[in-house]
């Protein structure tokens, strides 16, 4: 018998689940397929177990640097092996969340195996057929692997497959300088391994401001984690003396030697077993091509997160689950990414939001201000030793009234402890459209690391700047009131 349903949600990631759960809270009958575990790369393979490694190498790292707090620095030995176990508990964890269980009690049907759509309306699910009126395809994305002559050949390391490592590298060679690759490389630097980073752009986290960029790549090379950046490799092979690289710089032909090599070169959409061809929905090697809507071209059908190529984060997978399914069963709401967040949860950390200040001078010319605050200017970074870091804010003029109130916020970058957290106060600032003086205006706790939002805005108005002038020598142009 045919079974048939309101909506079929493909893919059970983020915006699967965000997408299953909206459709079941709106009262329509929701019939979730994954072919893989609940959860999907976020939570088994990408943000969970990363960000848990990361903390096991922050408190390694914080272990062995207690000299600086008046404590004799201890000896220590890691077993990663034992940490890796303590990452794959935080996973479950946090998976029992996602199980089928709450989805059922959350009205949702769940289903486990491959789907592929006949057509527009029609999903097989290992040979079953279900017809429904709305599809969202959420399937994701996977690891992108370079065309590296020889990498196919060896066994090289993903972020899918580096969670079972059972020994610490001696050393690691990390292919690509983007947020995952800088994450687990200095995760792994500070568990003990010696780690070369190598990526063929000559510039380290090209979309993040560059006073952000510079300053990260400085916290970087302090650990003796190595950048080889502006750098082709041409070939991988593995020997009895490990995996050895052929890299070429310029005219320069290099060597380099390691024991293991993790491949972090980006992700890239799961769009070739789903069916699209035989529903007529377009894409391309970017992903599934939709509209603001989150619509396909086909009448019907919609696409959120990854599998869209449209900024890969849990968060926006989420945000476009939701909205793809509330608009299959009738709305019309628009996606909007104008305050969207960034963060790479390195250490210090590095968050973004909106216009780098070269975007914004190309597109606001000499309109554009921009305040700067260093870490050392805030007291709860200076009693937690944590004083390395930048908070830069982006303004400019407001139609009418100009930089009265110090403008409108375009963008700003964060790179310190805590900058994850700090950015949501920007968050707020811009989804409101707030003159960017309210942060300024607003009490905040003292001593907080917090109060460095407020003292950085305050950098706008003249009263800011006389009050931490002498901390901002160097940091940038001053900005007029």
């Amino acid at each position: 018998m045919t079974e048939r349903v309101d909506l079929v949600v493909i893919g059970g990631g983020a915006a699967g689940l965000s997408a299953a759960q909206t459709g079941a809270a709106k009262g329509a009958t929701t019939l979730l397929v994954s072919s893989g575990p609940l959860g999907g790369e976020c939570t088994w393979n990408g943000c969970v177990p990363s960000k848990a490694l990361i903390e096991a190498a922050r408190v390694t790292h914080e272990l062995r640097n207690a000299a600086q707090f008046g404590i004799d620095a201890v000896s220590v030995r890691v077993n990663l092996a034992a940490v890796m176990q303590r990452v794959q508990t935080v996973v479950k964890s946090i998976a029992t969340y996602e199980d089928a269980e709450h989805l059922v009690n959350a009205g949702v049907i769940v289903r486990h195996g491959h789907a592929r759509l006949a057509d527009a309306t029609t999903v097989v699910i290992d040979g079953h057929e279900v017809h429904t009126k709305a599809i969202v395809i959420a399937t994701g994305s996977r690891p992108a692997v370079p065309p590296i002559r020889g990498l196919d050949s060896v066994l090289y390391l993903t972020n899918e497959t580096v969670f079972a490592l059972g020994d610490l590298p001696r050393r690691l060679l990390v292919i690509g300088a983007g947020s995952i690759g800088l994450e687990l490389a200095q995760a792994f630097a500070r568990l003990g391994s010696a780690v070369t980073v190598i990526d063929a752009a000559g510039e380290l986290l090209a979309r993040e401001d560059p006073d952000i960029a510079a300053e990260a790549g400085k916290a970087f090379q302090a650990e003796g984690v190595e950048l080889m950046l502006g750098v082709a490799i041409d070939a991988v092979t593995h020997g009895d003396d490990g995996y050895r690289l052929e890299l070429r710089q310029g005219e320069e032909e290099l060597q380099l030697q390691g024991d293991a090599v993790l491949v972090a070169t980006g992700r890239r959409p799961n769009v070739g077993s789903v069916g699209l061809d035989a529903a007529g929905v377009r894409a391309t090697p970017q992903g599934v091509t939709v509209d603001r809507h989150l619509r396909t071209n086909r009448s019907g059908v919609f696409a959120a997160g990854d599998v869209t190529g449209v900024l890969p984060f849990t968060h926006v997978a989420a945000y476009q689950g939701r909205l793809a399914a509330g608009n299959a069963l009738g709305r019309q709401h628009r996606a909007t990414y104008r305050v969207v967040p960034w963060v790479t949860f390195t250490d210090p950390e590095i968050a973004h939001l909106g216009m780098t200040e070269p975007e914004a001078r190309r597109a606001h010319g000499d309109d554009v201000r921009v305040a700067t605050l260093p870490y050392s200017a805030i007291d709860r970074a200076v009693i937690t030793g944590k004083t390395r870091g930048l908070i830069k804010v982006v303004t400019s003029s407001k139609p009418v009234l100009g930089h009265a109130g110090g403008g409108t916020i375009l963008g700003a970058h964060i790179i310190g402890a805590g900058a994850g957290e700090l950015i949501h106060e920007f968050v707020i600032g811009m989804q409101l459209r707030a003159f960017a003086g309210r942060l300024a205006q607003a009490v905040h706790a003292y001593p907080s690391m917090s109060m460095g939002v407020q003292q950085a805005v305050a950098q706008l108005f003249a009263a800011g700047r006389a009050t931490a002038g002498e901390f901002r020598q160097g940091l940038g142009p001053d900005v007029d009131s």
